[in-house]
């Protein structure tokens, strides 16, 4: 059937007297939750690294001893203390050209200096995320900090079978996430003892829909039983919404914990083995938040600057000219890395399949 539109030839000689209308800026469709920077408290350095000490493990049977009457008592001095622990900062950067044509021919609609800044921004956020937790200096170089797989190996890696409360490093074997496991790790991690205020769990998307359906729908699995989480009490929440919390612990969604291959950050393995074929494994992590004399996790930040009177994590700088070029540039920089206080402040439990949980 001939297009009819009256006076033209056809529909493409219509459209040539008029124009489509262009929405200023990009609209977003990389939406990413599960922050760790956020939740970290920051610590700004001066120098070029954090050292700090911490205790040296001891049995309750060597701290002191019984004496008799008018028995003499020894004057000791065994204290030792672990190896200290030094931080470096590391540099992380980018920075982006704006050429000069497309900047005063093309701007009519968008300002492409603020359309640039901003996606620099988030892709500087989105690297640094990624690297809170997959970062390797073993395998990626010493340009690299250690993210939390990589810290949480100072730690032996423990085989499910085997763990026992203590263990912050334990391999689930390629099975379903049991929530006994995950009791245990919190205990590991001195929750009671230090306080529920700065600590949460951080998982991928995929298990977080394994709480959903544990409580909603398809309860828990035990030997081909299924059984009830209403006999479970997970913690204070709206019935029918997200589960929010696991033994009163906030359970943070985290779009940077991604698909794993199997084995990823066991010891001598590649601390950032993301899922390339076979099975996906996931891992989970409990993290006690807290500056480092205290125990916890937090960032470290060099001086990287103030903006309009707050501490600003990237400094930004302008570049009007660049040489031999005619365009200009923006460059956002950022001295960084995490620092973990206590070994007990950080339990991971690794290699877990997409699988329905069990008790």
């Amino acid at each position: 059937m001939a297009e009819v539109v009256g006076h033209w030839a056809n529909l493409a000689e219509a459209e040539k007297l008029t124009q489509t209308v262009l929405q200023a800026g990009v609209v977003q469709t990389v939406i990413e939750q599960g922050d760790l920077l956020p939740m970290m408290p920051v610590k700004q350095l001066n120098g070029k690294s954090l050292t700090y000490n911490r205790e040296k493990a001891w049995t309750a049977s060597n701290g002191a001893a019984f004496y008799s009457i008018h028995e003499q008592i020894p004057w000791t001095a065994d204290q030792e203390y672990a190896t200290p622990i030094e931080v470096a900062l590391k540099r992380i950067a980018r920075q982006d050209s704006v050429d000069k044509f497309l900047q005063s021919t093309y701007g009519n609609v968008n300002d492409y200096r603020a359309v640039l800044l901003a996606e620099l921004a988030k892709r500087m956020t989105r690297f640094t995320e990624h690297m809170l937790i997959y970062g390797d200096k073993d395998n990626g170089g010493d340009k690299q900090f250690d993210g939390l797989h990589a810290m949480n190996q100072e730690t032996p890696t423990v085989d499910i079978s085997s763990a026992v409360e203590g263990d912050t490093n334990i391999d689930n074997g390629n099975a379903a996430l049991a929530l006994s496991t995950l009791r245990m790790m919190l205990d590991t991690c001195k929750v009671d003892q230090v306080g529920r205020q700065n600590v949460a769990i951080l998982i991928p998307r995929v298990l977080g829909r394994r709480f959903d359906a544990g409580y909603q729908e398809a309860g828990f699995v035990r030997a081909s039983v299924t059984v009830s989480l209403a006999n479970l009490v997970i913690g204070a929440r709206e019935i029918g919404g997200r589960i929010s919390f696991f033994d009163g612990i906030p359970l943070i969604r985290s779009d940077y914990l991604v698909a794993e291959q199997p084995d990823t950050g066991l010891s001598g393995a590649n601390k950032r083995d993301l899922y390339t074929s076979g099975t996906r494994n996931y891992s989970i992590f409990v993290i006690r938040f807290g500056h480092t004399e205290e125990g916890g996790l937090e960032t470290l930040f060099g001086d990287v600057g103030v903006t309009e009177g707050q501490f600003s994590p990237f400094r930004h700088e302008m570049f009007d000219k660049l040489e031999n070029y005619d365009a200009g540039g923006e460059r956002l920089v950022t001295y960084i890395a995490p620092a973990l206080g206590a070994v007990h402040s950080l339990g991971r439990i690794v290699d877990i399949t997409d699988a329905a949980l069990v008790p």
